[in-house]
């Protein structure tokens, strides 16, 4: 592999590097447009080949996809270690600087599918935002007139039905329909899209400020209505990536959240499946 093979996401540049024989694996469509030449934060380093002395205590898991262990102040992400997926695991070990990243696969010939199978980059992101960098957020979130948008809700609330919708607006970009991540800039929050799209498929590493934070909720009528800081806030945490293994990485983002929902405004946004939904938040955003 070419070691000038970079992503950069939400500002964060990832440098790739390890030995790669020629067709073994290919960059996903979703990663091209996060393709980046310039800076690096963090070098992810790629092996084949487990090491045996990767053996620590159990901290968290996310069944059947991948489980996180401690090993002498050091955390390792197990992914794909599911009978399940067989031939298809691999290792993600994470150092407390988050400076340089190894990521070791299986020997097997069906593992060799690349730091892309999988959720290792996302993972790596998670974990790297949590030291006081950001969050990813379970979003779709939109461009207009370069502010941003940003639609958050879990699995089923609506997130690509709306960016649907949105992508036959002009003057309209999408920067993600299912995962944006969340950062701040100096005294303003700011959005960007990532590759981990949802049904809808859009996926864009722009950035742009938060103009507003809607809720989302199916209903009948079209209706926008305030919320409480400290609702924002539970949200935002039920809706979000949080590094729950992390107690110093809960603690900023706990923070994070209450400095958005003190910061940018929050509203509950019932909808209707319909253009009609559109052109109701037009209207109401005008007056911000």
């Amino acid at each position: 592999m070419s070691k000038d093979l970079k992503l950069r996401i939400a500002d964060v540049s990832i440098s790739l590097e390890g030995a790669r024989q020629n067709g073994e694996w290919e960059i996903p469509v979703a990663y091209d447009p996060f393709l980046w030449t310039g800076r690096q934060d963090v070098s992810l380093r790629l092996y084949h080949g487990i090491p045996e002395s990767l053996k620590g205590e159990k901290l968290f898991e996310s069944p059947p996809i991948w489980t996180l262990y401690r090993q002498n102040g050091a955390s390792f992400i197990r992914i794909f270690g599911d009978e399940l997926f067989s031939g298809l695991e691999s290792i993600l070990l994470l150092t407390p600087d988050m400076q340089e990243v190894s990521l070791y696969f299986s020997t097997t010939a069906a593992a060799n599918k690349g730091p892309f199978h999988g959720p290792a980059v996302e993972l790596l992101m998670i974990n790297y935002l949590a030291q006081g960098r950001g969050t990813i957020v379970h979003a779709c979130g939109i461009e207009r007139a370069e502010k941003g948008i940003l639609f958050v809700g879990e699995s089923g609330a609506g997130k690509s039905t709306l960016a649907n919708m949105w992508a036959q607006e002009a003057g309209v970009d999408l920067l993600s329909d299912d995962r944006v991540i969340v950062r701040k800039k100096g005294d303003r929050f700011w959005m960007y899209g990532t590759p981990w799209h949802g049904e809808a498929a859009f996926g864009s590493p722009r950035g742009v400020p938060v103009e507003r934070v809607l809720f989302l909720r199916h209903g009948q009528e079209n209706s926008i209505k305030e919320m409480r800081a400290i609702d924002s806030i539970s949200r935002l945490i039920t809706c979000s990536f949080l590094p729950h293994w992390d107690p110093q990485g809960m603690a900023f983002s706990m923070d994070f959240f209450t400095d958005v929902a003190a910061h940018v405004p929050c509203s509950e946004f019932t909808f209707k499946p319909d253009r009609s939904a559109i052109e109701f938040e037009e209207g109401t955003s005008v007056k911000i």
